[in-house]
C-alpha cells in the first residue's frame, strides 16, 4: 500500500471506524444491486458530508447517527468513487 492509500485509509478509519472500512474494501459496489434505498443512503450521506467539509467533528457526529449499514454502503462508495478530496477537511 503506497502513501496516499495509506491515508486515505487513516482518514477513512477516523470518520467511519477501522472495521467499517476493512469490511468496505472487502466488496465492490460494482457487486452491489443498489436499490432506490440505497441509492439515497449515498446522495443524502455524500451530500451531508460535503456540507460539514471543513467540520471534521460534525461529520463524525453524522456518520455515527447512521446505522452500520448505511455506514459500510456511503464508506463503500467513497472508496470505489475516490470521493476523499470532495468531503474529508484534512486533504486539501
Amino acid at each position: 500500500m503506497n502513501e496516499e492509500n495509506d491515508a486515505l485509509s487513516n482518514e477513512l478509519s477516523r470518520l467511519f471506524g477501522q472495521d467499517i472500512v476493512e469490511q468496505a474494501r472487502l466488496v465492490d459496489v460494482v457487486d452491489l444491486n443498489l436499490d432506490d434505498r440505497m441509492t439515497a443512503c449515498i446522495t443524502s450521506g455524500i451530500t451531508r458530508l460535503k456540507q460539514k467539509r471543513g467540520d471534521f467533528v460534525a461529520q463524525q457526529v453524522m456518520v455515527a447517527t447512521m446505522e452500520a449499514g448505511e455506514k459500510l454502503l456511503l464508506c463503500m462508495w467513497i472508496i470505489e468513487m475516490e470521493l476523499m478530496d470532495k468531503i474529508l477537511t484534512t486533504r486539501s
